[in-house]
């Protein structure tokens, strides 16, 4: 499984890290979950600032070679529901938390791995970092957000080039789109995302707090019906016929 390490490297300044590198961060459910319990963790604490990383690699995405068969026995010994939503929070889908989040991004940044830097507030990327939503190869879609948020953030043509082609983008072409917010040298992504942090943890918590939940809370009602039509034709897309 992942391994989720979760430390403190700066006052204030908590630092999730997915710790996989053998298989570049793949994810698969134990994996979701301990992400889940990580921001569950972090947000409940008193950090006023969130890093997320993955070292030389974000993250691949889900494990497709694990993740059908773990869902499958999942929801044979509990609710279906209380298993997806512990994956959407993994990818923050369905939660906005008050403490702010950075992305650092090093490597290979696909599927699900993308799919969670979308919901995050500040990112930054290494220069030879790649993006991709990979899903429509497969034959289904992404469905932990990006369907319905990525076309407000980076525009329906690039949204759609992204999502319909499934191919990798540089770091340096997404933040053409407006998807990263710097891009740095390889190496130095995770640097400045604490650089980062650390500068937004010295602000007034309150402030801070409250300006991620007015963000958050005014785009919020659009976004969950999208969210209920993606995972209604992710649905449709699964279901046998």
């Amino acid at each position: 499984m992942v391994m989720i390490v979760v430390t403190e490297p700066r006052p204030r300044v908590v630092l999730i890290t997915l710790d996989r590198p053998a298989r570049r961060n793949a994810l698969d459910l134990a994996g979701f979950r301990a992400l889940a319990a990580a921001w569950r963790e972090a947000g409940e604490g008193d950090a006023r600032a969130v890093v997320v990383t993955g070292g030389a690699d974000f993250s691949s995405g889900a494990d497709l070679a694990t993740f059908s068969d773990d869902i499958a026995a999942a929801v044979r010994a509990e609710p279906a529901a209380d298993v997806w939503a512990d994956v959407h929070f993994a990818l923050l889908r369905d939660v906005v938390l008050d403490v702010p989040v950075v992305a650092a991004v090093e490597g290979v940044c696909y599927g699900a791995g993308m799919e969670l830097v979308g919901a995050t507030d500040i990112r930054v990327a290494a220069e030879s970092a790649r993006f991709a939503l990979p899903e429509v190869r497969h034959g289904f879609i992404a469905s932990g957000g990006s369907v319905a948020r990525l076309p407000g953030q980076i525009g329906h043509p690039a949204a759609m080039q992204i999502m319909l082609t499934g191919e990798p983008y540089d770091a340096r072409r997404m933040r053409e789109w407006g998807f990263v917010g710097e891009v740095v040298p390889d190496g130095t992504a995770l640097d400045r995302a604490l650089e980062i942090a650390e500068l937004v943890a010295a602000r007034p918590a309150a402030a801070v707090r409250a300006l991620k939940r007015a963000v958050g809370e005014g785009s919020r009602g659009t976004l969950a019906e999208a969210f209920e039509i993606e995972s209604r034709v992710a649905r449709e897309l699964t279901t046998p016929r």
